[in-house]
């Protein structure tokens, strides 16, 4: 059971979660400290327990725990200052594995767009900087963006199958700015919010942040289980439901066409509204048609841009219902008052021109050339994916844990996302792991990656490269 208590001062009560099962308890320590920093638990900055605090609180010897914060620190996870004690370092995108070098560390953990195919980002400054009204990109515009934005966002959400008036489209600051633009507009400090049982983790943030109580639901191959959406409106006044339905993050799930029309009608009878977050629609194998196309009336959806073509441009387009325009605008102008002008130049003008479509189509070739090495070196395993998909859900082998698996590839350079980072409420995290494909830079380090992965699953726990 995780224990998380903020003061104003950051100063946090962590119990890390060690079951039954995930090797040493010092590297569980480390492993759970790695899991609740993914999953939005703990942040930069956050003062942990006194290595005495948190033996007396594991019943465990000062050693074991001495160890575990040696470890985390030599892995990035934390830093220990001199009288003042030890913190949370940073996010694991940034963490160094047990000292290895950039080029030796193959980080598998965070949902890259396929780097190696972004587009020129020179020429398009270029292009831009020779426009004559390129000085207006300097001034303050619209909150919810310029006119001329809006339609390139309502052309790039016609690529996500949501056909929708520039007047009916917010520009918001990549995915995670539209998800909190999205629950300011349905749901107030105290509501509860239902989602998927597994869940983007960059959700549970926003809803830590905005106060708001998160209600995960049962999910299988064919999406959110309905039934149990039902039952949770029957106990609690539902404002919002998030959902991810073409390809979900972590499972790949795709929701089923009658699972969709039953969460519209549940939405109509209770009164919800639908935020629907399609993040890698442009990558999923036969899509089901969109809820906003089902319930334009109460569903926001977002199509990113960000993840599609190039993470550093941080522009997501939101299709809002007409009724909450007005509410949309006054989101974003007291989040970050409007997004950087000059960045959504830059999305319009690959939007206008096809470059964002062609780096699409390079990335979705590109992904699809790794699943397949995939396939071929872990064909052998249950695992859940799509064809050109960015990332892997690797169910796993008993006796392993989540956590353990991941300590034991972190040991031997393989950074890979533990299933409890995606866990909401209390249960139990299941045995698997999310491998993201598109992350590592080279097809190479994909294959050495997934030639860890495989010995890791061949040999089991204990066999494998232990130092306990």
């Amino acid at each position: 059971m995780h224990i998380v208590t903020v003061t104003s001062a950051r100063t946090i009560l962590w119990r890390p979660t060690i079951r039954r099962g995930d090797g040493p308890i010092w590297r569980a320590i480390v492993a759970s400290l790695e899991a609740d920093v993914a999953g939005g638990r703990l942040h930069p900055g956050d003062r942990l327990p006194t290595q005495r605090d948190l033996a007396q609180a594991l019943g465990i010897g000062l050693g074991t725990v001495t160890r575990a914060y040696r470890e985390a620190e030599r892995q990035g996870l934390a830093t220990g200052r001199v009288g003042r004690g030890t913190f949370v370092a940073s996010a694991t995108a940034t963490h160094d594995v047990l000292g290895l070098p950039d080029e030796r560390r193959i980080e598998m953990s965070v949902d890259l767009p396929v780097h190696a195919e972004d587009p020129d980002l020179g020429a398009v400054l270029r292009k831009i900087a020779r426009r004559p009204d390129v000085q207006r990109l300097l001034r303050y515009q619209d909150h919810v963006g310029t006119a001329r934005h809006r339609q390139a966002g309502a052309a790039w959400l016609e690529r996500f199958d949501v056909p929708t008036s520039p007047d009916h489209v917010v520009v918001c600051a990549g995915s995670q700015h539209a998800i909190c633009v999205a629950l300011l507009l349905a749901a107030e400090p105290g509501d509860a919010v239902v989602c998927d049982e597994l869940t983007y983790h960059g959700l549970r943030a926003v809803a830590g942040q905005l106060r708001l109580r998160l209600h995960g639901v049962r999910c299988d191959e064919e999406g959110m289980d309905p039934d149990a959406v039902a039952a949770i409106c029957r106990r609690h006044r539902v404002r919002a439901l998030y959902c991810v339905p073409s390809a979900h993050n972590p499972t790949t799930a795709r929701l089923a066409p009658t699972r969709g029309d039953a969460l519209v009608r549940l939405a109509r009878e209770y009164d919800f509204a639908i935020v629907e977050d399609d993040v890698h629609r442009l990558t999923a194998d036969d899509p089901p048609t969109p809820l906003a196309v089902r319930a334009p009336e109460r569903t926001v959806f977002i199509a990113s841009f960000s993840k599609a073509v190039s993470g550093g441009v941080r522009v997501a387009f939101v299709s809002v219902p007409p009724a909450l325009a007005d509410a949309a605008a006054e989101a974003v102008w007291a989040t970050v008052w409007m997004v950087s002008p000059l960045t959504v130049e830059v999305a319009a003008t690959w939007i206008e021109d096809g470059t964002a479509d062609a780096v699409v189509t390079r990335k979705r070739a590109e992904a699809g050339r790794r699943q397949a090495r995939c396939r071929a070196l872990l064909g052998a395993w249950p695992y859940a994916s799509h064809t050109s998909g960015y990332h892997v859900w690797l169910q796993l082998p008993r006796p392993w844990t989540s956590a353990a698996f991941v300590a034991e590839a972190r040991a031997r350079g393989v950074v890979l996302s533990p299933s409890g980072a995606f866990v909401v409420g209390s249960a139990e995290p299941p045995p698997a792991v999310r491998m993201c494909l598109a992350a590592p830079e080279r097809l190479a380090d994909v294959e050495r990656g997934l030639e860890v992965v495989r010995d890791l699953l061949e040999r089991g726990p204990g066999a494998s490269l232990s130092r306990a």
